[in-house]
Order: structure tokens, then C-alpha cells, then sequence
């Protein structure tokens, strides 16, 4: 399925009033160019444009759709990511980032104290709301989904001895130490 067929799709689904609060939460894209959406596919063609939206990233307009409680729209989304997105690329022909190693080993590793971690990254307070709210109840996929932004967000920056460093940092050297292990068992 193109994405394009399946936004359309989302979009029939939506009444006026989620399209507002969609338009709400998209604030960041200027009041002028909200003012010219008429529909979602209006707004989805802006978040494309902005390239919130593309083939290879619906992470943003699921969390849009979440932020809505719009759950059954959030699947579709999920299995279009799984099917199409995950399939893309043949197993194999991608390596995988050590970053992504260390993001699992952490989801797995760190608590209630997960929230400080990010902080130090530097992902705003407002970022991370705005994931948990997509994510009400799985602690894990708020951690996975906030250490993926500060990656996202921080380019270059975002590297495994910043990384690393923050963990020290944040006292939790367990967690520093199981990220090692990982990293040199995947290496050798």
C-alpha cells in the first residue's frame, strides 16, 4: 500500500473536530498555513512537505493520531510501518546502529528514573510529554521513542559517548556497563 493511499484512508476516518485538534497540536506550522487546511489530507500534505511524514518515517503521525485517542488509526499506522517500512529494505542489506543496540539495552535496563536520562540528552520537557501522552501506558516505548528524538534532534551529537557519559552521569553505571557488554559482543 502507498502511503499516500494510506493517509487518504486515516483521512476519511476523521471527523472535523479531530481535524481541528490535529491542527491544534500541529501548531509548530505557522498559524497562516494551518488557516489553508481544510481537511487531513490538507494537513498531512504539510506535514509531508515539513517532512514529518514521509515513506520511511510515520512516527510523528502516530503519535499525532495517539495524542487524539485515536488507537484504532495508531494500528493501521503500525501495520503499514511493519508491513511496508520494515520490509523495505532486504534483511541483511542495512547494518543496524549500535545506537539502536544501546537504546534496547537501556529500555530494558533503566526504571522509573528514565525521565532524568533524557533530560540530560536534552530532550525538552514538552518532548517527552508529548510521548508520553502517545504512549499512556508502556513506560519502555516512552524511554525507546524519547531516546529516538534525541537522536533525531541532535544529529551528530546524538553518539554513543555522549551517550555513555550521560548514563555515567545519571549514576547508572550497571546500565553503562551492560550497554559495553552489548557493544563489544556485537563487535566481535
Amino acid at each position: 500500500m502507498d502511503l499516500q493511499v494510506m493517509l487518504l484512508q486515516i483521512s476519511n476516518k476523521l471527523n472535523d473536530t479531530e481535524v481541528g485538534s490535529l491542527k491544534f497540536l500541529c501548531w509548530k506550522l505557522g498559524k497562516r498555513r494551518l488557516e489553508s487546511v481544510q481537511s487531513a489530507t490538507d494537513l498531512f500534505s504539510l506535514l509531508q512537505e515539513r517532512r514529518e511524514i514521509s515513506e520511511e518515517n510515520v512516527d510523528s503521525l502516530m503519535q499525532l493520531l495517539g495524542s487524539i485517542k485515536r488507537d484504532d488509526l495508531v494500528t493501521e499506522v503500525a501495520e503499514y510501518k511493519t508491513k511496508y517500512i520494515g520490509d523495505s529494505l532486504a534483511p541483511g542489506t542495512q547494518e543496524r546502529d549500535p545506537l539502536d543496540d544501546a537504546f534496547d539495552v537501556i529500555c530494558d535496563n533503566v526504571g522509573k528514573d528514565w525521565k532524568m536520562l533524557v533530560r540530560r540528552l536534552g530532550v525538552t520537557d514538552v518532548t517527552i510529554e508529548r510521548i508520553v501522552g502517545a504512549n499512556p501506558s508502556n513506560m519502555r516505548e516512552q524511554l525507546y521513542q524519547c531516546l529516538r528524538s534525541w537522536k533525531k534532534d541532535k544529529g551528530d551529537k546524538a553518539n554513543m559517548e555522549n551517550l555513555l557519559q550521560t548514563l555515567l552521569g545519571c549514576k547508572m553505571k550497571l546500565v553503562y556497563e551492560k550497554v559495553l557488554q552489548k557493544l563489544n559482543s556485537g563487535n566481535s
